[in-house]
């Protein structure tokens, strides 16, 4: 049985036990599915250097918390030894430009392990541009990486950047959906709107996302503004802009229109996903989007602004709609809302081509034709 690795290089909160919607642990399910075993390994800054745990999470998927130290973001493992003690044949690695790239391929190439990247970002997206400037020098290092092992691409936007920097790109690897912590929809459209105590005749939008600049959330004044009184706006999320988009609906005289909620449950937020009629998301910088995933496999169709992501998984017209200003929104938002099929057609456009089976299914062939061992 062959043995995948997929170690996150990177310190945040989505890799803390109980995160929700960790990628490497649905990427990890989609491989034991296929009939593989999956490791997933997480940084733990603050853990004794030698104290390494793990937990069983289903069979043939088991999640390691490592010892590691941070500079700023970027993790660096104090040891690598999980990959050995698993026998780990391969490591699927998510890393960008995070600065432990180097140190972990160096850890493969020395112990007979195949690496190869899923990369959604090149360049650092830092607003400082000093440490941009830095963090660009430095990627170099991992762009050599990229050169001469398989690296595939989430977006054909990163594919496209990848061949500017010459960087083999081995294709498009989306990431995927982890429908095994979705809940189940209780109840139809009105039940839910009962449940959640919104107007049974009202039509709605939701934006789901943090509430800072570069997800854009002011953007939803103007489109709710230029949207008929019929339309109100559920906004989940909270960040650095959340008393400014309060403020500027006060302003607008939009506050009886709009619900702003700091914070739910998963299962709570998949409902709104059920009983709303539109998503919407208005960032132009959008790498991929979970929320747009999660929204369009509930069926709730989507309006966004062209982005990487977006442009990748809305079928213009057929599974939602692009927009840019106030007037094309309002647009846009009253078309897919008026058509049944647009809904359909998301949640269909996601079963077929974004779940975490498809990202598997393509490394596994990958590994098939290449050898699960390779020397970069």
């Amino acid at each position: 049985m062959r043995t995948i690795a997929i170690p996150q290089l990177y310190c945040g909160a989505s890799g803390k036990k109980g995160a929700y919607n960790r990628q490497e642990v649905g990427l990890a399910r989609a491989f034991a599915a296929l009939g593989c075993r999956a490791v997933v390994l997480y940084p733990d800054p603050d853990a004794a250097p030698e104290a390494v745990t793990s937990e069983d999470l289903e069979p043939n998927v088991r999640i390691y918390y490592v010892p590691a130290r941070k500079a700023g973001v970027s993790a660096f493992y104090r040891t690598w030894q999980p990959l050995l003690n698993e026998h780990v044949d391969a490591v699927h690695v998510m890393g960008d430009n995070a600065l432990g790239v180097p140190g972990l391929y160096r850890f493969c190439r020395d112990h007979d392990i195949f690496f190869y990247s899923q990369l959604g970002a090149i360049k650092s997206t830092s607003e400082n541009p000093v440490m941009r400037a830095v963090m660009d020098l430095l990627c170099r290092r991992n762009l050599a990486i990229y050169r001469k092992t398989p690296t595939y691409a989430k977006t054909p936007a990163v594919a496209a950047q990848l061949e500017q920097l010459h960087v083999p790109c081995a294709g498009v690897m989306p990431v995927g959906l982890d429908t095994a912590i979705i809940p189940n929809a209780n109840g139809e459209k009105h039940e839910l709107r009962e449940f959640l105590k919104l107007d049974p005749k009202a039509n709605y939008l939701v934006f789901v996302g943090r509430l800072d600049s570069y997800k854009r959330p002011l953007d939803l004044v103007p489109v709710l503004e230029a949207l008929p009184r019929s339309w109100n706006a559920v906004v989940i999320g909270q960040g650095s802009l959340t008393g400014e988009l309060q403020d500027a609906l006060r302003t607008h005289k939009l506050e009886n229109r709009c619900t702003c909620i700091p914070q739910l449950p998963n299962a709570t937020v998949q409902a709104y996903y059920h009983a709303c009629d539109v998503f919407v998301n208005f960032n132009d910088g959008e790498i991929f989007g979970m929320s747009l995933l999660e929204a369009m496999y509930a069926g709730c169709p989507p309006v966004a602004r062209h982005a990487p992501g977006p442009d990748l998984i809305i079928e213009p017209g057929t599974s939602g709609y692009f927009a840019d200003t106030p007037a094309q929104f309002a647009e846009a938002i009253q078309k897919a809302a008026a058509d049944p099929a647009c809904g359909h057609a998301a949640q269909r456009r996601v079963n077929e081509h974004f779940l975490w089976a498809n990202s598997a299914e393509t490394a596994l062939a990958m590994l098939d034709k290449q050898g699960g061992n390779r020397r970069g």
